[in-house]
């Protein structure tokens, strides 16, 4: 393990946040963050996460490279079974905690931090979850839908915000989505809930 790789993607996680207002009045960046080291678990979609480059802008590109960077050496989740998603979906589809209170990289009880990858042309259903989120657009586009509002087309630089319990979806387009998501509140360790 390169503990290299995993401060360099803390490291422009914390400078996006630092640039991006929405970032910084959702939840402080933590000051000390001891680090754990976790054995990999590889996921199918690393492959094609690795060719989602040329999806950033100026502002996200070193964050993008950072992740592509360490994609190979992390602990890759699912949460999902075959019958809730489908094959296709857990074949292009992972995440991981990059910091959080219990199964983070780095250990904070503020806040949780995880990277998303969905591959082109996938429909993430609809779901729910105790803590609020802010979902950071690193590279790629998607349309993201939340209950009782417009859908929305997001690329690199933009955010969106999901309350406490909110149902909410996401679906790509040709080009994938990775993403950086900041959580709080209550239920930080707890899985998501789906639609149903």
């Amino acid at each position: 393990m390169n503990r290299t790789l995993f401060d360099n993607a803390l490291a422009a996680a914390a400078k996006i946040a630092a640039a991006t207002p929405n970032q910084r009045s959702f939840v402080p960046w933590p000051e000390a963050m001891p680090f754990t080291a976790r054995s990999p678990v590889a996921i199918p979609a690393i492959g094609e996460m690795q060719r989602h480059s040329g999806l950033a802008n100026a502002l996200t590109q070193p964050l993008q490279s950072a992740l592509l960077a360490l994609a190979p050496f992390v602990e890759w989740r699912q949460t999902y079974s075959e019958a809730e998603v489908g094959r296709d979906f857990l074949n292009r589809f992972g995440w991981f905690e990059l910091a959080g209170p219990r199964d983070g990289y780095f250990q904070t009880d503020i806040t949780r931090m995880t990277v998303g990858f969905w591959g082109p042309n996938l429909h993430y259903p609809w779901h729910s979850h105790e803590p609020e989120e802010l979902y950071f657009v690193v590279s790629g586009t998607g349309i993201f839908e939340v209950a009782g509002q417009e859908p929305r087309t997001l690329q690199a630089g933009d955010t969106i915000f999901h309350a406490a319990n909110q149902p909410h979806a996401l679906t790509t387009d040709a080009s994938g989505i990775l993403t950086f998501v900041l959580w709080r509140g209550d239920g930080l360790a707890d899985p998501p809930k789906m639609a149903g």
